[in-house]
């Protein structure tokens, strides 16, 4: 008999409202290490709201969010985003363009410099990117760019990854590939994903 996978994120009766307005109302949601789920939904709608409080840096109104059990969320509660181990993609990537790609894939270990060494040169092989540490992000590719964004989230082995819209400023040819080989990496690592799109294509897959 199979042990069933932890589960990494729970989520229960997040409610948050602006002016009066509520934005995300009643979400509940659990994933487990090494699932991937999908918030599907048109702008406005409240995803990347939801994103904020599971990451710590929106105070949700009420609610509770757990992460391995521990609650980081709820009244009275709420854990710094720097302690939740939570990692973050967007969309425009935000990598250092003063940093090398080794640079930025090491940026947020606190470790000692071997340590960090191995964990960057083990990423970039990963994320087949070996050879590319000393270069700078405006010599690289859109989805060469992806990827060490993808390389510098996984670095300090985050329990939890959040994904907003990662792939959309992919052109058609690349978004695919870029895509299926994160989400392969991120089940590799037993990391929860949460992935937010407007696209029912990309939820489905």
């Amino acid at each position: 008999m199979s042990i069933p996978p932890p589960l990494r994120l729970e989520v229960s009766h997040l409610l948050r409202s602006f002016g009066g307005r509520a934005v995300v109302v009643d979400v509940s949601l659990r994933i487990a290490a090494g699932q991937v789920t999908c918030l599907l939904g048109p702008s406005g709608c409240g995803k990347s709201t939801t994103l904020r409080m599971i990451a710590g840096v929106e105070h949700a109104d009420a609610g509770e969010i757990r992460l391995d059990g521990a609650l980081v969320a709820g009244p009275g509660r709420h854990v710094a985003p720097e302690q939740r181990s939570v990692g973050l993609m967007f969309q425009d990537f935000a990598l250092f363009p003063h940093l090398t790609v080794a640079e930025n894939v090491g940026f947020g270990l606190r470790v000692d410099r071997a340590a960090r060494l191995r964990r960057v040169g083990e990423l970039l092989e990963k994320v087949n990117l070996h050879g590319f540490g000393a270069k700078f992000p405006h010599a690289l590719s859109g989805g060469e760019q992806q990827r060490v964004a993808l390389a510098r989230a996984l670095a300090p082995r985050p329990r939890v990854m959040l994904m907003d819209e990662p792939f959309s400023g992919l052109d058609n040819r690349l978004r695919d590939g870029v895509r299926d080989r994160t989400l392969e990496l991120l089940k590799e690592e037993a990391t929860a994903v949460l992935l937010v799109t407007h696209e029912p294509d990309e939820a489905m897959r």
